[in-house]
C-alpha cells in the first residue's frame, strides 16, 4: 500500500514505543551512550566491516550453495545464551553456540552433505546430536551402576533447532525450492523484476516464505516487530554480496535502515558498557547469572531498549567520526543526546501518551569454525576482513554497524570477553 509504513520503519517505531512506555524499568543512559559512541568514533573503520557474513577459508561451487549455509547459520542463529557459561559448553564440546553452529554446518558442506528440503524435512533429534554436537539428555544415576537418560538443560534449545530445520524444510518443498539458497536467490530476482530491490522488501519476503525467521512479539496489545535475523541475513547479503558479480539482486539501497541486533548478547554488552540500565534488581541480577529470563515485558522491553541504544550509537558516532575526519569541532554529546527522527518521534508519542568450492580438506572445519564463527552473522569487526573491507565504503556508521561490533568485543580475547553473560529465555527462537 503506497504511503504505508515498511517492515524496517515498523522495527524501529514499534521498538521506540516500547522502549519509551518501559523505561523507568530498562533505560539509556545518556553520559554512558555519548562515552561509547566517541570510542566506537575512534574505532569507526572497523565499526564500519562488523557486518562481514562468513569468512570462510573454502571453495564453493556456487553462489546458492554459499547462500544456503549463510541462509542456515542466520536461520539457527538462536539460543546463545545457553551455552554462555563453560559448565554449559560441556555439553557442546566447548564450544559457544555460534561455533558449534557454524562447525556443524561446516562440517555436513565439506562432508558432501546437500542441504536441500528434503534433507531439513527428515532432519532428528539424532542428527542435532551429531551435527552440531549437543546433547539434549543427561545421564541421571538411579541405583549404584545403572543411569537414566532425562531431560538435559540443552533440551528446548534442541527441540526448537529441529523444529526450524524441520519446517523449513517444508516450507521450501511446498514453494517448489529446492535449498534455501535457491530461495534467497529467487526472492531477490522477483524483487529486482518488480523494482523494490530493498533490505525492507527483503526481509518482509523472507519472513513470509519462511516463517521460522519470523521474529515479532505482542507488548501491552502492541506488536514489537524485531526480525532480527532476517535483518542480520540481509545485511550480510547486501553487504558482503552486493557488489559481487551476480550479486546486484542483493544491493539495498536502505542498508542503513537495518536495526542493531537485539538478541542477548548485544543486550550483555550494552549493559556492561553502562548503556543499558536495569532498575529492578531482582531483574539485574538474573542477567547479571546469565539465568532464565522468561518471555514477557521485562524481556522484550530490553530486546526494543537494545535497538534504540544502537539508533543513537550509531547516529552519534556517525557524527563524531564525520566530524573529526572533516576537522570540525563537532561533539559526541550533541550528536547521543539525538536519536535519529523515527525514533525520537516515537518515543515522544508514546511518554506523550501517558507514560504508557568445497574440496577443501575436512581438517579445516574446526579451524574455520574457530576463527570465523563469531564474525559471523552480524558479528564482527577488524578491518583485516577482505569481506568486510566492502562495507568501509558506506560513510556512515549504521546501527546494524553497532550491533555487530558490540558482538565482536564479546569475543575471546576481546574488551568484554569476560565481563558478560547472554541471558536464556526458554522457547524463544528470535534471538
Amino acid at each position: 500500500m503506497p504511503g504505508a509504513p515498511n517492515v524496517l520503519e515498523d522495527v524501529h517505531r514499534s521498538c521506540a514505543e516500547v522502549a519509551a512506555l518501559h523505561r523507568e524499568h530498562v533505560s539509556i543512559d545518556d553520559t554512558a551512550l555519548t562515552a561509547l559512541a566517541a570510542e566506537l568514533a575512534a574505532a569507526a573503520d572497523d565499526v564500519r566491516c562488523a557486518v562481514r557474513g562468513l569468512p570462510l577459508p573454502i571453495r564453493f561451487s556456487s553462489l546458492e550453495q554459499e547462500l544456503t549455509l549463510l541462509a542456515l547459520f542466520h536461520l539457527l542463529d538462536f539460543g546463545s545464551g545457553y551455552l554462555a557459561t563453560p559448565a554449559a559448553r560441556r555439553q557442546s564440546g566447548g564450544r559457544e553456540w555460534r561455533e558449534a553452529l557454524l562447525y556443524g554446518l561446516l562440517g555436513l558442506h565439506l562432508g558432501g552433505t546437500r542441504l536441500d528440503s528434503h534433507k531439513l524435512k527428515s532432519f532428528s533429534m539424532y542428527d542435532v546430536n551429531q551435527v552440531f554436537g549437543l546433547d539434549a539428555t543427561v545421564e541421571v544415576p538411579v541405583m549404584p551402576g545403572v543411569t537414566m537418560a532425562k531431560p538435559g538443560p540443552l533440551q528446548p534449545l534442541c527441540k526448537s533447532l529441529l523444529a526450524a530445520l524441520n519446517d523449513t524444510g517444508a516450507q521450501l518443498a511446498e514453494a517448489g525450492h529446492k535449498t534455501p539458497g535457491e530461495l534467497l536467490l529467487a526472492v531477490g530476482e522477483e524483487l529486482g523484476k518488480a523494482g523494490r530491490t530493498s533490505a525492507s522488501a527483503f526481509v518482509e519476503e523472507l519472513v513470509d516464505a519462511l516463517p521460522a525467521f519470523r521474529d515479532t512479539l505482542l507488548y501491552d496489545g502492541r506488536t514489537l516487530v524485531l526480525q532480527r535475523r532476517a535483518q542480520n541475513l540481509a545485511a550480510d547479503l547486501a553487504c558482503v554480496y552486493g557488489g559481487r558479480e551476480g550479486g546486484a539482486r542483493f544491493a539495498f539501497p536502505d542498508v542503513e535502515q537495518l536495526a542493531g541486533d537485539s538478541g542477548p548478547t548485544t543486550i550483555a554488552a550494552l549493559r556492561a558498557k553502562g548503556v543499558l540500565r536495569v532498575a529492578d534488581p531482582d531483574l539485574a541480577a538474573t542477567l547479571d547469572s546469565g539465568a532464565e529470563l522468561p518471555a514477557g515485558p521485562h524481556e522484550r522491553a530490553l530486546r526494543a531498549a537494545a535497538v534504540v541504544a544502537c539508533d543513537r550509537l550509531a547516529a552519534a558516532a556517525d557524527a563524531a567520526a564525520n566530524s573529526s575526519s572533516s576537522g570540525g569541532g563537532g561533539t559526541v554529546a550533541s550528536g547521543a543526546s539525538q536519536a535519529p527522527p523515527a525514533e525520537g518521534a516515537e518515543e515522544g508519542k508514546a511518554a506523550a501518551a501517558g507514560d504508557e568450492g568445497g574440496d577443501a580438506e575436512p581438517s579445516a572445519a574446526e579451524a574455520a569454525a574457530t576463527a570465523a564463527a563469531a564474525g559471523a552473522g552480524g558479528t564482527g569487526g577488524g578491518g583485516g576482513s577482505n569481506t568486510g573491507a566492502a562495507a568501509a565504503t558506506a560513510a556512515a556508521i549504521r546501527p546494524v554497524d553497532v550491533g555487530a561490533y558490540l558482538c565482536y568485543l564479546t569475543e575471546p580475547g576481546r574488551e568484554l570477553a569476560d565481563k558478560v553473560k547472554p541471558h536464556v529465555t526458554l522457547g524463544v527462537t528470535g534471538y
